[in-house]
């Protein structure tokens, strides 16, 4: 849980007490401008295109499927590959069909929190889009700067996190330029911090993107960063000194629950010490009560990456995207 601080920086996406109005001003910022960052700023961004590379195959996956004896009947090839945001590479895995005669679906991967080291392409979701392709998908799993092949993150604890919004936003942009997508079925599938950045996205985007969720994580701020550090944490000064330039509830995707237009899945362990059910309760109420379409599974007895029913909660994956 320690570790989780990392990322959940990334939206400080958990604050504010209630539906507060997202349009107040800004604070002066002094060294570097994360005005950009706010929710209000991305959306007038969106997403920036930019040609996906396609590299070579990646061993750490297929030494992993020979490990597990994965054997698939499926012609889908997995490749590495780069695209670009604000001028730097990231690089991620992809799965796709190149003999397909159709435009394909695609379903973003999005993965929670990885140490850097023994990181690799496709870390943390290759074997839900292993299933996923299987099924006849094409997948685009992210690593994010700062991971495998991807050019550095920023040296700042804050813009690092909050960058990640920003390169979905551009990697969504960018697959809508390959010829052999379907544009129009385009999903997400999240897991732990990727789920707080997947809802920071469909806020900013507004965009009906299919989307499951595996325990996202979705405690409110500032609690989402002051209890998973250590007394005498720097941290705990980092974020003072946000608060006093910026206005924290203008990067809290609790108040911009109106802009989401996607509807959702949500899959949650009882058993999980990163992320309580009471927390998925809370975002279901808030979007249910504006009317906007979201669905809880919980599975008794689970942890955060759903070991216990982990077929089960892939099955259902592939009955929900059978709606894209």
């Amino acid at each position: 849980m320690k570790k989780l601080w990392l990322l959940v920086l990334v939206g400080l996406v958990l604050g504010g007490c209630g539906m507060v109005s997202p349009k107040g001003e800004t604070k002066k910022d002094i060294n570097l401008n994360l005005a950009k960052y706010d929710f209000d700023s991305l959306k007038t961004r969106q997403g920036i295109g930019s040609e996906i590379v396609v590299g070579g195959p990646i061993k750490a996956v297929e030494d992993r499927r020979k490990a597990a004896n994965k054997v698939y009947e499926s012609n889908f090839q997995t490749r590495e590959i780069y695209f670009t945001s604000n001028g730097k590479k990231i690089s991620g895995m992809m799965n796709f069909y190149p003999e397909k005669s159709s435009l394909s679906p695609v379903i973003i991967m999005i993965r929670g929190y990885a140490e850097k080291a023994g990181y690799y392409p496709g870390s943390g979701s290759w074997a839900v889009a292993d299933k996923l392709a299987e099924a006849g998908y094409a997948t685009i799993s992210v690593d994010f700067l700062g991971f495998a092949d991807s050019d550095p993150e920023s040296t700042d604890v804050l813009e690092a996190r909050f960058e990640k919004v920003e390169s979905v936003l551009d990697l969504i942009e960018s697959i809508k330029l390959l010829p052999w997508v379907d544009k129009n079925r385009i999903g997400i599938w999240a897991h732990s911090n990727g789920g707080q950045i997947t809802l920071s996205v469909l806020e900013v985007t507004g965009g009906k993107y299919l989307t499951v969720l595996w325990a996202p994580m979705t405690q409110k701020f500032p609690d989402s960063v002051l209890s998973t550090i250590d007394e005498g944490s720097p941290v705990k000064q980092v974020m003072a000194d946000f608060e006093k330039h910026y206005d924290a509830r203008r990067y809290a995707f609790e108040n911009y629950y109106p802009w989401i237009k996607a509807s959702m899945l949500i899959q949650q362990g009882t058993a999980d010490d990163q992320v309580k059910v009471d927390w998925q309760q809370s975002v279901v109420t808030g979007l249910k009560s504006l009317g906007k379409e979201i669905e809880l599974v919980i599975y008794q007895g689970d942890d955060h990456n759903l070991k216990k029913n982990w077929e089960k909660a892939v099955e259902k994956d592939l009955e929900y995207y059978k709606r894209l």
